[in-house]
């Protein structure tokens, strides 16, 4: 049975065992109110999903749908990537100005994998701190559905991990447990550069931080969409982390996101946040390649907007209103205002 089946399955089970047995049932507590909410929304929508939510303080509300199953993490697994590498930062044996074995440094390669969600630059911080190694330090580190898939032979087979460990993690970086206050502060600033933004992001109103972390896959299966975020409500701190499999929707997971949002900070989402499709300027006169660079297809006056699809290491394929997509220099692109947060 599928995570959004679960919890209106469970509630009914429970309200009919209890009459059977000539018993009242129990007082439902805010965390049953918005599992069942969940539970009811996506039970509508299509796809499989799994849920973990945490309102930070005492006294907070927490939830989990499903939050240990471990399922196929898409990019947010790169959250895990970030955290191993700031780690060995914290602990002296790695440098942010240090050069991998790609020609970048360890800050550019992390500002791509999370800023752009490069797939080379994940594959390359994760081959240099070692897939084995990886495995063992989210296992020691409380982390236990969180891990790479290996073949027989050692090689990478894919991944996992969970609502539930992706949470943790967000939980304890907001907490400052994480990391170095150095490297906390990093993280953070990360995690606000990110530039997918339909997701959780669209379910909270215009002008609510949300720090986060999209991915999104296609397997055998069908679609997986999943986020994670740290959301600074006007009355509360809470993380957020939605998974979903067998053709999930980016929509279903914003929908969630309202859901909580409207639930633990008391007021409706009125004016749902937006952003525009074209992320960043060009802070030079900069040319548009046909390929990483090739020949010139035109140039993009300093200034103009343009329009981001994905990166590969230091080059992001970009379009000018009109014009064709093209590649060009990560460093030639500043992040709108629109997407800062202040």
């Amino acid at each position: 049975m599928g995570a959004k089946r679960w919890g209106a399955w469970i509630v009914a089970a429970t309200i009919a065992l209890g009459a059977v047995l000539g018993e009242s049932p129990a007082k439902a507590t805010p965390a049953d109110d918005l599992s069942a909410q969940i539970s009811t929304y996506l039970a509508t929508q299509d796809g499989d999903y799994t849920v973990s939510v945490h309102e930070m303080g005492a006294g907070g509300t927490s939830v989990g749908l499903s939050e240990h199953a471990r399922i196929e993490p898409a990019s947010v697994i790169k959250l895990f990537y970030a955290w191993a590498a700031l780690r060995r930062v914290d602990l002296g044996s790695l440098r942010l100005n240090q050069v991998m074995a790609n020609g970048l440094t360890w800050d550019r390669c992390l500002r791509l994998m999370i800023s752009l969600s490069d797939n080379n630059c994940s594959a390359d911080i994760r081959i240099a701190l070692g897939n084995r190694t990886l495995n063992s330090l989210f296992a020691a580190s409380g982390y236990p559905d969180t891990y790479i898939r290996l073949t027989s032979g050692g090689a990478y087979n894919g991944k996992r991990s969970s609502a539930a460990d992706t949470a943790l993690l967000l939980t304890r970086l907001e907490e400052g447990t994480l990391l170095s206050p150095a490297s906390t502060t990093y993280f953070h600033q990360l995690l606000k550069d990110q530039v997918w933004r339909t997701r959780i992001n669209v379910g909270v109103p215009t002008g609510v931080r949300v720090e986060n972390k999209t991915g999104e896959l296609w397997v055998t299966s069908g679609m997986t969409e999943s986020d994670a975020a740290i959301v600074r409500g006007p009355h509360s701190t809470y993380v957020l982390t939605v998974y979903g499999r067998d053709d999930a929707t980016k929509a279903a997971i914003a929908g969630v996101s309202r859901i909580v949002y409207e639930f633990l900070q008391g007021e409706l989402v009125t004016t749902p946040a937006a952003f525009p499709s074209y992320q960043f300027r060009a802070n030079v006169s900069m040319p548009v390649r046909a390929t990483k660079g090739g020949r010139i297809l035109y140039r993009v006056p300093v200034g103009s907007l343009v329009k981001a699809y994905y990166s590969e290491r230091n080059w992001v394929l970009v379009k000018q209103r009109g014009k064709a997509k093209g590649w060009v220099k990560y460093q030639h692109l500043t992040l709108r205002s629109e997407y800062r947060w202040q």
